[in-house]
Parts: C-alpha cells; structure tokens; sequence
C-alpha cells in the first residue's frame, strides 16, 4: 500500500472514530478506547506527513549538492 492511499484509508478511519467518539459523548458513555485509537490514528498521520517532508527536504538537498 502506498503512503497516498495509507494516509487516505488513515483519514477515513479517523472521521468513523471520530463519529463513534461523538455518538458515545451524546449518549453519555465512556469513549476511552475509542480516544485511545483516535490517538493513535493522529500519530500515524503526523508520521507519514513528517515523513514526507523531510523525504522532500532531502531530495532537494542532494539535487543541489549534485549541482555543484
């Protein structure tokens, strides 16, 4: 699976977590598991996106280190 698809099945993931988060708010249950994978979903997502940047980062800085 690729980082795209990954980060977009991590988004989905999130607003179905994010749903059952809310529905268990309004009824007045314990979402502790549920805020526990929430969590965890948002870790993956910072991850993946830092992970693209410093991917970015170090492919322009060898494209200039090339250069000279």
């Amino acid at each position: 699976m690729s980082k795209q698809n990954l980060e977009k099945e991590l988004k989905k993931e999130l607003e179905i977590v994010n749903d059952v988060i809310d529905k268990k708010i309004i009824r007045g249950l314990s979402y502790v598991g549920e805020a526990k994978r929430h969590r965890f979903i948002l870790n993956s997502l910072v991850n993946i996106r830092r992970n693209k940047i410093r991917s970015h980062w170090m492919v322009r800085s060898l494209g200039f280190a090339s250069i000279i």
